[in-house]
């Protein structure tokens, strides 16, 4: 019942082919039962779905300007539900295969009768609207989800979730690497208003100015060298969803000139470009830097930092929050076992030991390594001590370098493990107390009380 009245609800149609005369019958065997809208190169048909959002895309394989199979891949990274029909006149089982890859829905020999487009239109109709259930079911579901854990911290962030997810605000998120910044980003998007329009993410590391103009962007045709299709960067696909940049300290001062007049203009231009395109998705951005001190060393904008801190969020290290990891081990262990098609193994006493007395420099991104690595090589259905290989740092166990055995660390109590952690930052900030407390991201009163466990 539900199925049939989504279905109903399907009612526009993008009709892509270099023919005039091939759209235009199109055209009139369609307007009866959709709303139809045409284009015969592939620019056109860039404009026609962005501004449309189509259900259902006819797409010809060859068009002058652009090859359907890009048009095909472009579609798909706009829309998780918009429906691809291709069309040839010249099909071959290659071509149709490498479409079905790419997220085609079928594939029409030209020329065909209309019976037979009618009935392929009936039947992807109702497969989107089954996709569409499917999908609103698991963003209803997921939209309870909070971060996992028991820990003031989580439990703090998870009480203010749906606040900040409700407003349409930037928000910043820091923290180390491997903290879940990403995770914590998913969960606003999902909590919002925006959750049935795209989450698109982006790393910012180790990209160039070029490079990430144009993912940003998008650039048209021509505009550099090897610029040979128009391309739609992430603001358009991002659309009225939510962009999610992470590492946004790596980002280039240029582009950071251009996403802050983005943000406040709510427009932008593609790379090349002379038309201005709407924008308005939300940012939530990430860093595990300290925006303090690159804005110290002109390496950030001030005025972008102003606009992105409307809400600040931190996510605390896996050392804050050791109470927690009963709870992660099952969050990881679960996903992991189904994975790898293992039964849910157990975690023995000295093994739960042995993983508490760690600091965890890589946070929670470094134990899903870890547990991963003991599943891939487990024989029994208990994890075990010797199961978990763990490659201790310097500065976690007490300055001694290299990787230690388990027996070497593991039974010291936890909190000497961070006083040696946190005096170890001291020492690598040059004894200054307060740099090293910026650094770690605690309160200089929490450092020196983590310095008297150690008797430092």
């Amino acid at each position: 019942m539900i199925a049939a009245h989504v279905a109903e609800l399907l009612q526009r149609i993008l009709v892509v082919d270099d023919d005039p005369a091939i759209v235009a019958g199109l055209e009139a065997l369609l307007s009866g039962e959709w709303d139809v809208r045409t284009a015969v190169t592939g620019r056109e048909a860039l404009v026609a779905f962005s501004d449309f959002s189509p259900d259902v895309v006819l797409l010809d394989l060859q068009l002058p300007d652009f090859s359907g199979i890009d048009l095909l891949h472009q579609f798909k990274m706009y829309s998780e539900t918009s429906a691809v029909i291709m069309m040839s006149g010249a099909g071959t089982l290659d071509r149709v295969v490498e479409t079905m890859k790419l997220g085609a829905e079928t594939f029409l020999q030209k020329p065909f009768e209309y019976e037979t487009l009618r009935l392929t239109l009936q039947q992807v109709s109702k497969m989107i609207a089954t996709q569409r259930q499917l999908i609103a079911l698991r963003r209803a579901e997921s939209r309870e989800v909070g971060l996992p854990g028991i820990s003031p911290a989580i439990v703090y962030l998870n009480e203010i979730l749906a606040q900040i997810a409700r407003a349409p605000s930037p928000v910043l998120i820091e923290g180390e690497s491997g903290t879940g910044k990403g995770v914590m980003a998913r969960l606003i998007h999902n909590r919002s208003a925006r959750s049935r329009a795209p989450f698109v993410d982006l790393n910012c590391a180790g990209l160039s100015k070029e490079l990430l103009e144009s993912e940003l962007f998008g650039h048209e045709r021509g505009a550099f060298t090897n610029a040979t299709n128009t391309k739609p960067g992430l603001f358009e696909i991002a659309g009225e969803g939510t962009l999610f940049l992470d590492e946004i300290g790596e980002m280039e001062l240029t582009v950071q000139a251009r996403l802050l007049k983005a943000l406040e203009d709510k427009r932008f231009r593609r790379v090349g470009g002379t038309r201005d395109i709407r924008a308005d998705f939300r940012l939530i951005a990430a860093t595990n830097k300290d925006l303090h001190a690159e804005l110290a060393a002109a390496r950030f904008r001030g005025d972008l930092y102003y606009r992105l801190n409307v809400v600040k969020l931190r996510m605390p290290p896996l050392r804050e929050r050791m109470e927690d990891l009963p709870i992660l081990l099952q969050e990881i262990l679960r996903p992991l076992a189904k994975e790898l098609g293992r039964p849910l193994p157990s975690v023995s006493p000295r093994a739960v030991k042995k993983l508490s007395s760690y600091p965890w420099p890589g946070n929670v991104r470094e134990l899903r390594n870890v547990l991963e690595r003991a599943m891939l090589t487990l024989a029994g259905e208990e994890i075990r001590s010797e199961d978990l290989v763990i490659e201790a740092s310097s500065a976690a166990v007490g300055g001694k370098g290299g990787a230690l055995p388990a027996e070497e660390w593991e039974i010291q109590p936890l909190d000497r493990v961070i006083a040696t952690y946190v005096a170890a930052a001291v020492d690598a900030a040059g004894g200054n107390v307060r740099k090293a407390a910026r650094q770690l991201e605690i309160s200089p009163s929490t450092l020196y009380a983590r310095l008297k466990d150690r008797g430092t």
